[in-house]
């Protein structure tokens, strides 16, 4: 199966960063050699954008101090252009699958990438123009790192404290498994006690849902459909009002989300995005020794 990747999906007080999106090189790249952290615990600081993007240093080859952008979402990873050009990577042509349409792209791999601890080494990337993110953020942005370099041993993001925690986690009263044996954290949500499977998304600053996956009336739409902009241009969305949400054992009441037009792709696992942050938590931890999220509010 081809790695699907959501980019960056919408903000709630931007027009968009990029879409709420899914993406698949061609041909699916070989993983590459992910150095596991150790269990002794490394924190390090972030900066918050738009308080929910979280930014953290890092470096790639011979490049330090570079800017990342953590997304759960995200897999393979992406590298600025200028980054690629620096490096003097080999590139070959690649493509995106958007939720509304096909970009071209490059691959490249990398020498290796460094996040704190966690190291990754021949790694295949997407090499893309991250400038219309650093507009919209005011800052510059090297690389978009997911869960192909992160998903290699637990780590937690503190908002409150803006911290990137490597090491164990501390399991809360709030904890729900994920589905092991994908790149991604997927998670059963009851939205108006409807099942739907929906990725964990640091990247995504509110609920996404693909319409192809969305027939049930019960998701009331509140609002005109409107156009936003993604890497590959304009696509549609609409609000939509959860009347109910639980995850695992804790009710989160009314959400307010959208739902945005896709083109049907019958290879998709799962319903749509789950913000962390739309969530109001101040904490969550990925555990992939037990393949669970926990998560305080």
């Amino acid at each position: 199966m081809k790695p699907f990747w959501p980019l960056i999906a919408p903000a709630a007080v931007l027009t968009l960063l990029c879409s709420p999106s899914l993406a698949q090189s061609d041909p699916a790249p070989v993983l590459g050699v992910t150095h596991p952290t150790s269990n002794h615990a490394v924190e390090l600081p972030i900066q918050l954008y738009r308080d929910y993007l979280v930014v953290v240093e890092g470096k790639i080859g011979n490049l330090e101090k570079l800017s990342f952008l953590i997304d759960t979402g995200a897999s393979p990873s992406v590298i600025d252009q200028r980054i690629a050009t620096a490096l003097g990577l080999k590139r070959t042509p690649g493509k995106m699958d958007l939720a509304n349409k096909t970009v071209q792209t490059e691959l490249a791999t990398l020498p290796f990438i460094e996040v704190g601890p966690a190291r990754a080494e021949g790694l295949p990337i997407f090499v893309q123009d991250l400038s219309s993110i650093e507009k919209r953020l005011g800052r510059r942005i090297d690389a978009v790192v997911g869960l192909d370099i992160l998903g290699k041993r637990s780590f937690s993001i503190h908002y409150k404290t803006k911290q990137l925690r490597f090491g164990p986690v501390e399991r809360t009263r709030s904890t729900v498994s994920f589905e092991p044996g994908t790149p991604f954290v997927i998670v059963e949500v009851r939205l108006h006690n409807r099942p739907v499977r929906l990725l964990v998304d640091t990247g995504a600053s509110a609920l996404m849902l693909f319409q192809s996956h969305v027939t049930d009336p019960l998701f009331l739409l509140t609002g005109r459909t409107s156009k936003t902009t993604n890497l590959g241009g304009d696509f549609q969305r609409q609000p939509v009002q959860i009347p109910g949400t639980r995850l695992g054992k804790e009710e989160f009441g009314p959400l307010t989300g959208f739902v945005v037009a896709d083109h049907g792709d019958d290879g998709r696992i799962f319903d749509g995005l789950l913000s962390v942050r739309g969530l109001h938590l101040e904490e969550i931890g990925f555990d992939f020794e037990n393949h669970e999220i926990s998560w305080k509010k």
